[in-house]
């Protein structure tokens, strides 16, 4: 494993592997407890729509480390795996329609037993 300083990291562009300029870095977020790196925080580039993109309070976007499919003079991004709103919202609903469906299977099982 290749160990690269975090100070190294600031400034370097983020790309999708579909070509797509998705901005600089500009931070990275740590999980507290392992040390291990969640997220990069990235400064948008100007001509990107963040709409779909996660993104903290301050309009920066959050990358999660998953996505990283290599880091050299640039950090290539699997934008398969990059987290965009309309991804979370699919999940959400999905776990939303999981949700639903156990209570109305658990009311079905309560109803059987009565």
């Amino acid at each position: 494993m290749v160990k690269i300083r975090a100070s190294k990291l600031r400034d370097v562009e983020l790309i999708t592997d579909t070509g797509v300029r998705l901005g600089w870095v500009y931070d990275l977020s740590f999980d507290e407890e392992t040390g291990d790196i969640i997220v990069i925080v990235a400064e948008p580039d100007e001509d990107l729509d963040t709409s779909e993109f996660v993104t903290d309070h301050e309009g920066l976007l959050l990358i999660p480390i998953t996505a990283v499919k290599s880091i050299g003079e640039v950090i290539i991004i699997d934008s398969s795996k990059l987290a965009v709103k309309s991804k979370l919202r699919r999940l959400r609903t999905v776990k939303e329609l999981m949700s639903s469906e156990e209570e109305t299977e658990e009311l079905e099982l309560e109803d059987e037993f009565e």
